[in-house]
């Protein structure tokens, strides 16, 4: 049997069909976000735009049962009729399994957002995240990434008084120093600890 001969045998329809539902996830973002919005919630995150979530499920689904029939074909030829109810169980499990851990790190990393803003001088207090190599008191190019609840993702520059804070730390914005346009910032929790230890 040919590759292609296999791929159309009806145990791999399932597998084919998650490829098609990404593809339409794809072409028609809106009518089928909902859908994605209720799988990412029930998967446990709730920041990612519900087509990116179809078509996370669906590449993996139709990726994982290809692989597993494909190694069915090539083991234990003539067990894939057999074997279909198993594969698709452990099939649409590992799907779920990777839509949740792809989508919670593309919700902590890369957040949805609606707008960006550079500079604002109003948020201190905010928590956010260090986008540059470092943040340090000489280093003139320290920048965080601090996203508010309208969505609104602000870009700012920082820098500390003593400490150096590494790339991708979590942060507190502390106050802002009109005379250089940046705000001196913490780790987040370190003010919280210090309070709580004393």
């Amino acid at each position: 049997m040919s590759y292609p001969q296999f791929l159309i045998q009806w145990y791999n329809w399932p597998y084919l069909a998650g490829f098609g539902l990404a593809i339409t996830a794809l072409l028609l973002r809106g009518p089928v976000a909902t859908t994605g919005v209720w799988l990412g919630r029930r998967l446990g995150f709730d920041g990612v735009p519900g087509y990116w979530i179809l078509v996370i499920s669906g590449l993996s689904l139709g990726v994982v049962g290809l692989t597993f029939n494909g190694t069915v074909h090539d083991y234990r030829p003539g067990l894939e009729s057999a074997a279909f109810l198993p594969v698709l169980f452990l099939s649409l499990l590992f799907s779920l399994l990777i839509t949740r851990s792809v989508g919670r790190i593309k919700e902590r990393q890369f957040p949805e957002f609606k707008s960006v803003r550079f500079g604002t001088p109003d948020l201190a207090g905010c928590e956010g995240r260090v986008v540059s190599r470092v943040v340090s008191p000489d280093y003139k190019a320290g920048r965080a990434q601090v996203m508010d609840e309208e969505k609104t993702l602000h870009v700012i520059m920082c820098k500390t008084r003593t400490e150096e804070i590494p790339f991708a730390s979590a942060i507190k914005l502390l106050e802002y120093d009109e005379a250089d346009g940046r705000y001196y910032v913490e780790v987040a929790g370190k003010g919280d600890d210090a309070a709580t230890a004393g």
